[in-house]
């Protein structure tokens, strides 16, 4: 009887023991599936974050939600503007006039009306038609060098591609005092209006008058617009459209539109169309 006890408590036990660790077991699957279910929650909670971690400016943050890498945005580079060129440009050249305008030599409206003479003698280098001999004088006042005016002119004169290069007149650079047929004057604008009356200059063109070839200084100094900063090329056209007077020329229009403008057009006032030329023998070209 003492050892059937034995049995029935022994075996009692291990049922006990079996019934503790099948519990054990159920409630360390029911802790591992509730931690299981709880975790993805805490990983993906975006306001979770938001609370511990609070707003961050200005630093790029990824998404606890997407696990998709952010795409770059391409990169844009900036050509240049049209517009903005063509600004840069208009004010260059306001800029460029303005500083035309503070280099300009001011020029007095009126002279004494007594000269400085040129006493420069130059031979003409073209042996071909009518020897014109001419001299030159610069009003008293003005800032011009009538030696240096003087040779510039003869220069003009005697390049291939003014009335020289006709063949039919060539010029010689005379000092004043010695025979001349014509008169090289530069002068102020009221001594212009006075030399060259009764044509109307009003203190702003030059003229040929009788033996007179009046460069009216306001011109040789600033030149006009048509021909910008230009001041060379005008000082040639100024020099061959009023010796080209002296030569019996008389004004002409404009061919048409692009064109070299003919040295005897009225240049001083306007293109009409045509693109500047300061020479009686120039090429299209």
């Amino acid at each position: 009887m003492r050892s059937d006890n034995s049995a029935r408590t022994g075996r009692a036990a291990r049922h006990r023991r079996r019934a503790a660790g099948l519990v054990s077991g159920i409630l360390a699957l029911g802790l591992i599936g509730l931690c299981l279910r709880t975790l993805p929650t805490v990983l993906t909670d975006s306001d979770l974050v938001s609370r511990f971690a609070g707003p961050v400016t200005g630093i790029p943050v990824a998404s606890a939600t997407s696990a998709v890498p952010a795409t770059p945005s391409p990169t844009v580079t900036a050509e240049p503007s049209t517009s903005a060129s063509s600004s840069l440009t208009r004010v260059k050249l306001r800029a460029e006039r303005k500083a035309k305008r503070l280099q300009q030599v001011e020029v007095p409206g009126s002279g004494p009306g007594t000269y400085q003479a040129a006493e420069t003698a130059v031979k003409p280098t073209s042996s071909y038609g009518d020897l014109i001999r001419y001299d030159v004088r610069v009003e008293d006042g003005l800032a011009i060098d009538p030696d240096k005016a003087a040779v510039l002119i003869q220069r003009i004169l005697d390049d291939k591609r003014s009335w020289s290069g006709t063949r039919r007149w060539r010029f010689e650079l005379a000092p004043v005092g010695e025979p001349a047929t014509l008169h090289a004057y530069i002068v102020t604008p009221e001594t212009t209006d006075r030399l060259c009356a009764p044509y109307l200059t009003r203190g702003e063109v030059s003229c040929q008058n009788g033996n007179r070839v009046v460069l009216n200084a306001k011109r040789w100094l600033l030149g006009v617009d048509f021909y910008g900063s230009d001041v060379t090329s005008y000082r040639r056209y100024l020099v061959n459209h009023e010796f080209g007077h002296a030569l019996g020329k008389r004004h002409v229009n404009c061919p048409g539109p692009g064109k070299l403008a003919p040295v005897m057009m009225q240049q001083t006032k306007g293109l009409g169309g045509c693109r500047k030329n300061p020479w009686p023998q120039a090429s299209e070209d």
